[in-house]
């Protein structure tokens, strides 16, 4: 069996593999882990641009049912800004009468939101964007801009008008009953025991094909490795088209502006998110052991429209001034790294497909099947990665035992 790519599906996908009994080799000409490798500079773990574990769906259950471990912490109390003023966010009854950011119609609308988010039928979305969903609830400008910026940071997404509402509210409903964990050691930690005990070839493949009794995938040096089947698992749709020859429908990359710092102290307001921009803060550090004791890591983003073209210079000042808010000076950053367009989610969810439903899910090619987190009708981020590697692997580990 071939894997194509060592991100995190790849390596799924062929740990499955080998637990069923078959002999797996993996192609990538980069280190295992793509977009889940963490960077180590100065005793600093700097995961690429903020990650978080969502508990209780498809990951968590696979990480455990493959035994990788880890160990993390919840992020902390939430703010919200508004141009410069920074206020406590509305997260429970004594915070959504302390936000200064509704009036007396908006915390009663949030409040109703609280008690009746976890009723919603994601399935029932489909299909419907989630700004016309968020315009169904019939609520005051103010909380419309408050869950807003919640689908933003549950689905590290800026695209209300294309994202598909069932995707989104699933996401907000995982997030406020199970919560999220900033992993100990970075997500560095989870690649590294993905990646035991598999044979991991540098090469880069450049086309995979098949003759209906097996796939022949060809390497960038005209190398040909033959097998019984192949599971494709690359970043993004049009990696996977390059390869197969087969043009996948999906919606857009999922994209982001990331600042990580190394901070010599704690952020003064840990979790900072805009409501009149897309920006996210968060003091990932100072929950999870990625730094020497005494400093912090903080990661600042901005969740990029689909397409959108953006300055350098002006995004990464945009940034540095939300660090500020949250207490974070230039005298209080000991380095930083700029990542001016970072890959999120290969492609987004989004209505006009149908939601989850949607998403490409067969190759088109016998004998080869995909995995990524744009693959399949389960989940989103790296639920979605592992849920379709899972599949890809049970599939291609029937056909090849028949």
């Amino acid at each position: 069996m071939i894997v194509v790519g060592a991100g995190i599906a790849g390596l799924t996908a062929a740990q499955l593999l080998r637990r069923a009994g078959r002999d797996v080799l993996v192609l990538d000409p980069s280190p295992p882990g793509g977009r889940g490798r963490t960077d180590c500079r100065n005793g600093v773990q700097w995961n690429r641009g903020p990650h978080a574990l969502y508990l209780g769906g498809p990951a968590e259950r696979t990480l455990r049912d493959l035994g990788v471990s880890w160990r993390g912490a919840a992020p902390g109390a939430l703010h919200l800004s508004d141009g410069d003023t920074v206020g406590v966010g509305p997260a429970g009854v004594g915070s959504l009468i302390a936000s200064p950011f509704l009036g007396g119609r908006g915390r009663v609308a949030v409040g109703k939101l609280f008690a009746t988010l976890g009723r919603q039928r994601p399935e029932r979305l489909a299909g419907r964007t989630f700004a016309a969903w968020i315009g169904s609830l019939g609520v005051p400008d103010d909380a419309a801009a408050f869950i807003a910026a919640v689908g933003r940071v549950s689905t590290y997404s800026n695209a209300p008008d294309l994202a598909d509402a069932g995707m989104v509210v699933a996401q907000m409903q995982q997030a406020g009953r199970h919560g999220v964990r900033y992993i100990d050691g970075g997500w560095q930690t989870l690649v590294d025991q993905l990646a035991a005990g598999l044979e991991v070839r540098p090469v880069a493949a450049t086309a995979v094909t098949s003759d209906g009794d097996g796939v022949e995938v060809t390497t960038a040096g005209d190398d040909v490795v033959r097998a019984r089947a192949a599971v494709v698992a690359v970043a993004t749709p049009d990696a996977a088209s390059t390869l197969t020859s087969v043009s996948y429908s999906a919606g857009p990359p999922v994209e982001a502006a990331c600042l990580d710092l190394s901070t010599t102290r704690p952020a003064v307001v840990p979790v900072l998110l805009g409501v009149d921009e897309p920006l996210y803060l968060s003091d990932h550090g100072v929950r999870a052991r990625l730094a020497p004791q005494g400093q912090s890591v903080v990661h600042v983003a901005r969740y990029l429209a689909p397409a959108e073209q953006h300055d350098p210079g002006s995004t990464r000042a945009q940034l540095e001034a939300h660090a500020a808010r949250a207490g974070l000076t230039s005298d209080t950053v000991a380095d930083a790294r700029y990542l001016h367009r970072m890959t999120v989610v290969g492609a987004l969810a989004v209505a006009d497909h149908g939601g989850l439903q949607g998403r490409p899910e067969d190759s088109g090619v016998d004998r080869v099947f995909l995995a990524g987190d744009w693959v399949g009708p389960t989940g989103h981020l790296l639920d979605a990665a592992m849920a379709s590697a899972s599949m890809a692997a049970e599939r291609a580990a029937t056909l090849v035992g028949r």
